[in-house]
């Protein structure tokens, strides 16, 4: 089994992020806009062409030109959260679901709503 961690640094995934956010295709300077505005993170637009460029070579983003060039996702995010969940639930627990739910939530306080609440999903 592969054990890489993650397929993308701290800087792709806020970057990949704001991809998804946008819900639809989107250009470097907004992406550039809100990794500043919704992150804190402050690059110049040489640096998120960079991440940019990583992303569509690890398979994340295409990019098409219409004047400028514009981005937008080539996985889901929902796909990406699966696969991230299942890497971690293999990797920290054993491959073990309820290993993994224990071990999120025994540091979290938990109101009764949201107890019930899980209790309706695991049902």
């Amino acid at each position: 089994m592969n054990y890489k961690r993650s397929e993308l640094s701290e800087c792709e995934l806020a970057t990949m992020k704001c991809v998804w956010d946008m819900e639809e295709p989107v250009t470097a300077s907004e992406i550039m806009h809100r990794l500043k505005d919704e992150y804190g993170m402050n690059y110049k637009d040489t640096t998120v062409y960079t991440f940019l460029k990583k992303l569509m070579d690890k398979g994340f983003v295409t990019c098409y030109r219409r004047g400028v060039m514009f981005y937008q996702p080539a996985r889901t995010l929902a796909e990406f959260r699966q696969e991230t969940v299942q890497k971690n639930c293999d990797f920290w627990y054993e491959g073990s679901p309820s290993k993994m739910l224990a071990g999120m939530l025994a540091d979290l306080k938990i109101s009764d709503e949201e107890k019930e609440e899980m209790k309706k999903l695991l049902s």
